[in-house]
């Protein structure tokens, strides 16, 4: 989801944090500056720099994100209410300034950092992705541009960005905009409303201000909850980013500001209550597992807990001070540590992400404990040399030089990922091995004495960055729907005017990956092809087992677009053959509504194949193809631009994916005359699967053919459909 950015250190979906910049004081002046939450803050970000670290020591350490969250509605709500209650009104300008000076000046300088390190250290293969994100970050849009990312099923496999934990940033700073504009907005609203309201300033309205900010809050609170618990149900991935998915989080936050305007609940009740929320954290962090759905109900453990810390004001008797939740909080190494989260949590995920690139390994424990400490170093620094003279000097004090500050620096974030993502761009330009050379592409396969090395003395071309982008380009647009897409995107290739035969192409985003050699094959040969492919969606009557599932609103679809394709090409007579092709994935299929089977994961797809083979129409399924293992195969090239056989393995590595086509072929219930197409030979060798052969990268990510190479295997594929005399050449 990080992003999840997820579970491994460079992938995309494991959770991250923000850390919270506000300030720590209360409405009321019983309870006043609280270091206690600067230890809270400690502990929040502790908790994700572990998480990011080691996932499988502190599975559930993402929930810092929600503690950041419940703080930063506390704390700014409290300010707010005050402001509000001594003049009657709130400053935008002045407001949001204090926010730029406080987030803005280190977070434009981390960017920039990054920007370089980027371009230095990562494979160029990244740099369009990298410097895209690190534009959505400057204007603080990452958490939409990772929404997208989640709901594009063609993403899921590319490695996590330097910047993704700008998303819970980009959530903050949305929540800084829009919370005094909807506070104003409900008072203005409750001014009209009810005409008895009070217009004078100062204490004597605080009482109905008081009530309109906790009506407002509250409404916001539950409405949000609502909301989250639907989108995380309807779209996981993208309901991590999703800002009004989060807004009760800061919402409730707010609410607990206001109940505790005056005191909170002090003496033993209340380090009772402090020690009890902050167990509760912990064991969030340590059991919460890290795929768990969020938000949602599970996003209650952290929120309620942080909010039980924040209700809870401690003892203030000399005698039970040290068993007061707030004094261990208020220590000072957990005070520095809270001072020093905001710096932590910017520099800590690009160090992560860029190691194993400067390491050419994947870090030892020493290593990481290196980075925890070039973290805490950095922060320091920068706060030192960037944080505090921004924020404090007299530079940035004028509020319009503050906010020309955010835009000038937004602007040149945009620019610096123009010219990184056209720098990288330029260098597709290689010398290329001609495409009627016998060695070129798949056709080395076919003659490995005379194309040694297999991967030819040429450099790839089309480049490893040009492959990479593949992933957002389809040679074939319009021909795949999405995953959260109503109905089909079907199109028509090959022969259009008086095709010899018709053939449905049916599967997921991996069959989109053979299209560039079914084309061919079918234009050569007199054939329509018709699309019905589905991202993420593998073409049988089974259902996935529970979080294997795309998520409800996606697998919905996908069950349904199954379930009506089935009938729909067994009764057109015009479809004379249909290819099914699908990634192969370790899989738990159940049976389906409607559907019981004892072997699900093999008779989900025979029962489909059936239905059509007894309608009389030829299928055929062709073979999963190998993997790399779990490797960016355009990454690895890049980054290995001397020795390409550094990104091969053995074939007994390349071929232990889960061929779920495969055994369902093999099985008792396959239907007989089914024709198999097994092209593995001509991506491995007896003893290894390559990521170049003849000049070609063979996948665009880590397991979709690549256009070029694919296209490569039309001769191969043309002669594997050949066994069957429906699709010999006509004579």
């Amino acid at each position: 989801m990080t992003a999840r950015p997820s579970t491994e250190p460079a992938e995309k979906h494991r959770k991250t944090a923000p850390a919270s910049a506000a300030g720590t004081l209360l409405p009321g002046s019983s309870m006043g500056f609280r270091p206690e939450i600067q230890g809270l803050r400690a502990i929040a970000v502790l908790m994700v720099i572990v998480h990011h670290l080691r996932p499988g020591a502190l599975s559930g350490g993402f929930i810092g994100v929600d503690m950041f969250f419940v703080i930063s509605g506390y704390l700014i709500t409290a300010h707010l209410f005050r402001e509000f209650r001594a003049t009657g009104t709130i400053k935008l300008a002045s407001f949001w300034a204090r926010r730029i000076r406080r987030l803005l000046p280190l977070a434009f300088t981390v960017l920039l950092a990054i920007a370089a390190a980027v371009y230095v250290f990562i494979p160029a293969t990244e740099h369009g992705t990298m410097f895209k994100h690190i534009a959505a970050a400057g204007l603080y849009v990452e958490n939409w541009a990772l929404v997208a990312e989640a709901t594009d099923y063609s993403a899921a496999g590319q490695m996590a960005t330097a910047v993704q934990h700008y998303w819970s940033l980009s959530v903050e700073e949305q929540f800084y905009i829009a919370w005094p504009l909807l506070l104003l907005g409900a008072v203005l609203l409750a001014k009209k409303l009810l005409p008895g309201t009070k217009r004078t300033r100062g204490a004597a309205r605080a009482p109905e201000l008081y009530t309109i900010f906790l009506i407002t809050m509250g409404t916001i609170t539950v409405l949000s909850f609502a909301y989250g618990l639907w989108i995380t149900a309807a779209n996981p991935p993208g309901a991590y980013f999703n800002t009004v998915g989060r807004a009760w989080e800061f919402a409730l936050g707010g609410v607990v500001a206001l109940l505790c305007a005056k005191r909170g609940i002090g003496s033993l009740a209340g380090s009772l209550l402090g020690w009890g929320g902050l167990i509760t954290l912990l064991l969030g962090a340590w059991l919460i597992p890290a795929d768990t759905r969020f938000p949602g109900t599970a996003a209650l453990v952290p929120v309620l807990g942080t909010a039980a810390v924040l209700v809870a004001a401690g003892s203030q008797r000399a005698s039970l001070r040290f068993m007061s939740h707030a004094h261990w909080l208020s220590i000072r190494p957990m005070r520095w540590v809270g001072d020093k989260s905001y710096g932590a949590y910017l520099w800590h995920w690009p160090l992560i992400i860029i190691a194993p690139f400067v390491l050419h390994a994947e870090p030892k424990w020493y290593h990481e404990a290196g980075i925890v400490l070039l973290t805490f170093v950095l922060a320091a620094v920068a706060q030192r040399l960037v944080e505090d003279p921004l924020r404090f000097g007299a530079l940035l004090q004028p509020v319009r030089n503050t906010l020309v500050f955010a835009l000038a620096g937004m602007v040149v974030l945009a620019g610096v990922s123009w010219a990184g993502t056209a720098a990288s761009s330029a260098s597709a330009n290689l010398p290329r091995l001609p495409i009627t050379d016998s060695c070129y592409g798949a056709r080395t396969m076919e003659h490995p004495a005379d194309c040694q090395p297999v991967a030819s003395t040429f450099a790839p071309y089309p480049s490893a960055v040009a492959v990479s982008q593949q992933v957002r380009a389809p040679m074939f647009p319009g021909c795949e729907a999405d995953t959260l897409q109503v109905g089909e995107s079907s199109c028509l290739l090959g022969e259009r005017d008086h095709p010899r035969l018709r053939i449905a192409v049916v599967g997921d985003s991996h069959a989109s990956a053979w299209l560039p050699a079914l084309e061919l094959v079918a234009k050569e040969r007199g054939w329509e092809l018709v699309t019905h492919i589905r991202s993420g969606c593998s073409p049988s009557l089974a259902a996935l087992k529970g979080s294997e599932t795309l998520g409800g609103t996606a697998q919905r679809l996908c069950t349904e677009s199954i379930r009506a394709l089935g009938p729909k090409l067994a009764a057109d007579q015009s479809i004379d053959a249909i290819v099914v092709a699908a990634q192969g994935n370790k899989r738990t299929w159940v049976s389906s509504p409607g559907y019981e089977f004892t072997h699900p994961a093999t008779q989900g797809f025979t029962t489909l194949w059936k239905s059509w083979s007894d309608a009389g129409k030829k299928v055929v399924v062709l073979h999963e193809v190998p993997r790399l293992g779990n490797t960016n195969v355009p990454t690895c090239v890049a980054s290995n631009p001397d020795d390409p056989l550094a990104c091969s393995v053995t074939r007994k590595v390349g071929t232990s994916i889960t061929p779920n086509l495969q055994r369902a072929l093999a099985s008792d219930e396959a239907p007989k005359g089914i024709l198999g197409v097994d092209l593995t030979d001509h991506l491995c060798s007896d003893t290894q699967c390559f990521a170049v052969i003849g000049s070609l990268i063979t996948y665009y990510d880590k397991s979709h053919l690549s256009h070029d190479f694919s296209a490569s295997l039309a001769p191969a594929l043309a002669k594997g459909l050949a066994q069957d005399p429906l699709f010999a050449p006509s004579r």
